[in-house]
C-alpha cells in the first residue's frame, strides 16, 4: 500500500478539521499470530493554534486495566498535505502525509517490554469514511518482522 493509493479517495481528510474537538476510539491489540490480546478504549481531544501546530491529547484505558497517554504535537511543513509529529515515547520526529481520505504515519515507538523497554517501526493508516468515522490499522515490526497490529475505529463527537 502506498498513500498515493488514495489520492481519489472521499471525503477528502483534512486533520485540523478531524483532529479539533473530542473523539473516541475503540480498538484491538493483536500478537505477532494474529490472536487478539487486549482491546481499549480511548479518549482524545485535538486542537490547533494560531501557528498551524496540532495537538492531539489520547488518554487510553486498556482491557487489563492498563492506561496510558500519549500527547502528540503535530507540526505543519511547507508542504500542505505533510506534518511532522512528535510525542513522548516516540523516537524522533513521525512523518505524517495527506492524501485524499488517507492518513499514513510512520514513526518508531519505545514500549515497555520485560523489565525494559523495545523500539517498534509502525505504520499507521487512518482512513475517513464517508460518516465521519475513522478506520485506523497499524502494523508494529521490529527487525522487520510483524510482531503486532493495532485495529482502531474513531468516532468524533
Amino acid at each position: 500500500m502506498h498513500i498515493d493509493d488514495f489520492a481519489e479517495s472521499q471525503p477528502a481528510f483534512i486533520p485540523q478539521e478531524y483532529f479539533n474537538g473530542k473523539m473516541t476510539a475503540y480498538g484491538i491489540v493483536k500478537d505477532r499470530s494474529g490472536k487478539i490480546i487486549r482491546s481499549f478504549k480511548g479518549d482524545l481531544v485535538g486542537s490547533w493554534d494560531a501557528n498551524g501546530v496540532g495537538t492531539l491529547d489520547e488518554k487510553f484505558v486498556y482491557s487489563d486495566g492498563e492506561k496510558q497517554t500519549r500527547v502528540w504535537t503535530l507540526t505543519p511543513t511547507d508542504h500542505p498535505k505533510k506534518f511532522m509529529g512528535t510525542a513522548g515515547d516516540i523516537i524522533g520526529e513521525a512523518p505524517m502525509v495527506v492524501n485524499g481520505n488517507t492518513v499514513m504515519i510512520d514513526y518508531t515507538m519505545r514500549v515497555p517490554y520485560g523489565n525494559g523497554t523495545i523500539d517498534l517501526n509502525v505504520q499507521d493508516w487512518l482512513h475517513l469514511q464517508e460518516d465521519g468515522v475513522i478506520i485506523n490499522h497499524s502494523k508494529m515490526k521490529k527487525f522487520g518482522f510483524t510482531v503486532g497490529e493495532l485495529v482502531i475505529t474513531i468516532i468524533k463527537e
